[in-house]
């Protein structure tokens, strides 16, 4: 099973859903089921439409049902959708997600009472592209969380010189972040 939680929209409208490295990944996995969410947009907070919370709790709804192998793939507060979903998961069962493929989380809003900044332990491997190309007040508005992990878990995070939006596709460079998750994507098997 794939779980792919789109980022956060340039666009006060979200309208920059189903086009970048997230979308992509989602679209050539043989994993199955699969599920998309499209990512909030910019000005997302508690009681938007579309947030972390409500993100993490369509796509643990949606894991519920796994028999098999859980990856979930996001970026920016998709990715910290990611990090929500694994709390949820240890939370009612103690379910195992294989692996975590991250495009520079962020815990931008007021959605969620979880320590997003620590992968919980129910977690086997995550894979967290961090963009390091920020201002001082972007490095404000999209702070980075899960750089940290519980015992256990395998945390593989690497470092590339581009933009919160270029590490994942939605910028003119990425700097090889797309070519090194695909090599882990496709060495878990989730591609």
């Amino acid at each position: 099973m794939l779980i792919a939680l789109e980022g956060s929209s340039p666009t006060t409208s979200g309208s920059n859903n189903y086009k970048y490295y997230v979308w992509q990944a989602y679209c050539q996995t043989g994993q199955s089921p699969k599920l998309y969410v499209e990512g909030p947009a910019m000005f997302s907070m508690g009681d938007s439409l579309v947030n972390i919370r409500k993100m993490a709790d369509r796509a643990t709804v949606f894991a519920g049902s796994s028999i098999g192998k859980i990856f979930l793939i996001g970026w920016s507060r998709g990715a910290a959708a990611c990090i929500q979903v694994a709390y949820d998961l240890k939370r009612s069962g103690g379910t195992k997600v294989d692996a975590m493929f991250l495009f520079d989380a962020v815990d931008q809003d007021t959605s969620t009472n979880s320590d997003l900044k620590l992968i919980p332990d129910n977690v086997i491997n995550v894979y967290h592209a961090i963009a390091i190309k920020k201002t001082w007040l972007d490095r404000q508005l999209f702070p980075t969380c899960g750089k940290r992990a519980a015992k256990g878990v395998n945390l593989v995070m690497e470092k590339f010189n581009t933009s919160h939006g270029g590490i994942a596709g939605a910028g003119d460079d990425d700097a090889g972040s797309k070519l090194w998750m695909w090599e882990h994507l496709t060495s878990e098997g989730a591609l």
